[in-house]
This record gives C-alpha cells, sequence and structure tokens, in this order.
C-alpha cells in the first residue's frame, strides 16, 4: 500500500466521523503502511527553529491527517488533543513520546501550581504507530537525536484548530493555535484520494 492507497482507505473508513470500533481499523490501516520515502518527502520541510507540520488532507471535516518533520532535539511542549484522537506513525528515525497524567485543576492550578507527573517514555521506532486520547492523559512528543532528523505521521480525529499546553513546572495550561507550515490537502482532493 502506497500513501495515496492508504489516504484513500482512510477516507473510506472515517467518511462519516471516527465511530468508536473505527479506532482499531485506523491503527491497523497506519500499521499495513510501511514508509516509503518516495511517498512523502517531497512534503516534508525542515526548520532550525521548530518541528513543522504539513498537511495532507481534511478528511471531509471528520480528520486532518499530516506530517510532522522533526529536526534534531526538536520537541512539542506538553500538550492535549481536545475531545480528539491522535494516532501518529513512524515514517523516519525514531520519537520519543513522554506520557503526563491530568493535572488536578483545582488544586494545581488555583494555588502555587505543581509540576506535571510523567507516567510513562515511550520510543517509537519506524514504522511503529501509537494512539493517544485525553482519558489516557497528555503528552510531549520530540526527536532526541543529535545527528538524524524525524518525520512522522498524524491522523486527528475530530480535527481541531486550537490545543492547551502545559507549563512543565506550573500545569499551567495555555490555549495555542494549531496551524500549517505547509498544506497539501487540496492537492489530495484534485487527485486520488476521493
Amino acid at each position: 500500500m502506497d500513501l495515496k492507497a492508504l489516504q484513500s482507505a482512510l477516507r473510506t473508513v472515517l467518511g462519516n466521523g471516527l465511530k468508536e470500533e473505527a479506532v482499531e481499523m485506523v491503527k491497523e490501516l497506519l500499521s499495513q503502511y510501511e514508509s516509503r520515502p518516495e511517498d512523502w518527502k517531497d512534503k516534508v520541510k525542515w526548520s532550525d527553529v521548530k518541528y513543522t507540520r504539513t498537511l495532507l488532507d481534511k478528511g471531509n471535516g471528520f480528520y486532518n491527517l499530516m506530517i510532522l518533520s522533526w529536526n534534531t532535539g526538536q520537541e512539542s511542549p506538553i500538550h492535549d488533543h481536545p475531545n480528539s484522537h491522535c494516532f501518529m506513525k513512524t515514517l523516519q528515525g525514531e520519537v520519543h513520546e513522554e506520557l503526563y497524567k491530568k493535572p488536578e485543576v483545582k488544586s494545581c492550578q488555583d494555588c502555587c501550581g505543581c509540576r506535571m507527573e510523567k507516567i510513562d517514555d515511550r520510543t517509537h521506532k519506524l514504522n511503529d504507530v501509537a494512539h493517544i486520547t485525553d482519558e489516557d492523559g497528555f503528552h510531549r512528543v520530540g526527536n532526541k537525536s543529535h545527528v538524524d532528523g524525524a518525520v512522522t505521521l498524524h491522523l486527528y480525529s475530530p480535527p481541531f484548530s486550537t490545543c492547551r499546553k502545559f507549563d512543565d513546572d506550573t500545569s499551567k495550561p495555555t490555549e495555542v493555535p494549531m496551524g500549517f507550515d505547509q498544506d497539501f490537502s487540496e492537492e489530495c482532493c484534485t487527485r486520488s484520494c476521493r
């Protein structure tokens, strides 16, 4: 299966939104796709300042499919996925994921604050698939390599335009807009992704 076939299969499975029974189907589809750089290397955008987000497909409003490019040492802040499922597949290199317990809002943020509590560390190698919702906790993803860049494929369903990032030391949330550094979604829709 190439990336275009994966996009077509995802549109079929998620054509009316992500139903609970489709979660395992999405994970299976992502697992079936074996990373082929020729499918996505022209969509990668490297930055020395931050990781980048390239939109591949708006999923008829039911999901966003995107490529994230992680230069050496780059990571996201600790963040949530508001009422959304986050699926991630490693396309190149490996990424590190730290899972955090959701802070007790009243006890942490109304007083002096408290550190985010890490509950798990995970490393995702080439072709690994991961899945998280806010019920599981919040996470930080990054590329710990100081030599090689990493590339991941993400699917968020339903899509969201803002999320909250959390201060490591105080758990204080800050709402941030979610944008894209590149948008190839129109290209998808004019080709055979439908």
